[in-house]
């Protein structure tokens, strides 16, 4: 049986280096995200903006004084010059200024790719840097590279039928799964069953699925997530599907980078964290990262993002899959330990100090500071 693909779309996300300031060309680039036209307007910044809560929607779209995101677009090219998936238009989003002096270097790239009629063999192929590598290169402007520690990209795709219901694409193992979860799992995971085949009956697969309605559902997974049509797709701009395609391309697809900005923030504020031994713990360095801590939940963390549709239950699913929760309380436990530990030294060094005061009538000045550098008893005796 033939499958009638209506729509197929995706859009692969990796990270970039926007190189220092004054070699990033954007010539021909437009700032801002891509816009889509609609019926009643267009979903530009100003419209989208107005759907995020202002305290995530800067860090999405940047700001007047500090722009932050653009796109362009390109003529469709197939991948390797034959069918296949063709890159139609591409956004660069520089990370947030609580990330730091790196921000202004470092960003996300997002390619916005039309799936060919056979999608399952399509996000394969764009979720392997290997094979797509040249497509991120060729779309980039001038100064940017893909980041050299990128890996796989971020996938995030919306396919729709003719007829309704596919059919089943697995073998006898998954008929449980039933055509449509088979979908899900093939979309949203961008992984052939020759590479990972997935365990039948583990239902934790699908925890992060949403179900919208009878015309659609979307899987979230750790690298990746589907959208897919469930009911029939006539085609046209005036039918459901139509929206729902506008939908993915546009609100769900910021939600989901700014989950990818959630997951890059409290990374690099975990390793941060790790990387600050005990013995080299002090007040100054602390208090930095914790400022660090406050800024990143200020303009980043949060799982209720607007007050509208399904984007919050999106992004909790993308924060679960990837563990975030948990990342942010193991951060949290350690910067507390840190401050406990800071704390406690702070006060043996007084309390030395006072007994250094009362014992060998050293001046108060000399006797903290033999705490504070934690003296030998000869520097003790020639103070």
């Amino acid at each position: 049986m033939r499958v009638i693909v209506r729509r197929g779309s995706a859009f692969v996300v990796t990270e970039v280096e926007l190189g220092a300031a004054g070699e990033l060309d954007l010539t021909g680039w437009t700032e801002g995200p891509l816009p889509v036209a609609l019926s009643d307007g267009t979903t530009d910044r100003a419209r989208r903006m107005t759907y995020f809560e202002p305290r995530v929607a800067e860090s999405l779209y940047g700001s007047p004084r500090r722009p932050a995101r653009w796109h362009r677009t390109v003529a469709p090219e197939p991948a390797g010059g034959g069918p296949g998936p063709a890159v139609e238009a591409v956004e660069l989003l520089r990370l947030p200024a609580v990330f730091g002096p790196a921000a202004e270097r470092h960003g996300l790239a997002v390619l916005h790719v039309r799936l060919s009629a056979d999608p399952l063999a399509d996000l394969p192929l764009l979720g392997d840097l290997s094979r797509s590598g040249h497509l991120h290169a060729a779309a980039l402007p001038p100064g940017a590279r893909l980041a050299r520690a990128a890996r796989r990209p971020w996938t995030l795709c919306h396919v729709t039928f003719a007829g309704g219901a596919p059919p089943e694409v697995m073998p006898a193992p998954y008929a449980d799964w039933g055509a449509r979860d088979q979908w899900l799992w093939l979309l949203a995971s961008a992984t052939p069953l020759e590479r990972f085949p997935p365990d039948p009956e583990d239902a934790e697969l699908f925890a992060g699925r949403v179900r919208f309605s009878a015309d659609w559902q979307a899987l979230v997974l750790r690298d990746g997530a589907a959208f897919l049509g469930t009911s029939p797709d006539p085609g046209g701009d005036a039918v459901f599907h139509a929206a729902a395609a506008t939908l993915v391309r546009t609100i769900y697809l910021d939600t989901f980078l700014l989950g990818r900005l959630q997951l890059l923030g409290l990374n690099r504020l975990a390793n941060a964290v790790a990387g600050l031994h005990a013995h080299e713990a002090d007040g100054h360095r602390l208090l930095g990262l914790e400022q660090r801590a406050i800024e990143l939940r200020r303009a980043l963390w949060s799982s209720h993002i607007t007050t509208r549709a399904k984007a919050n239950e999106l992004l909790e699913r993308f924060q679960e899959q990837n563990r975030l929760p948990e990342l942010l309380t193991t951060a949290g436990t350690a910067l507390a330990d840190a401050a406990r530990y800071v704390e406690t030294a702070r006060s043996r060094r007084s309390a030395l100090a006072l007994g250094l005061l009362s014992a060998v009538g050293l001046p108060f000045g000399a006797a903290y500071a033999a705490g504070e550098r934690d003296l030998s008893p000869l520097e003790l005796s020639r103070a």
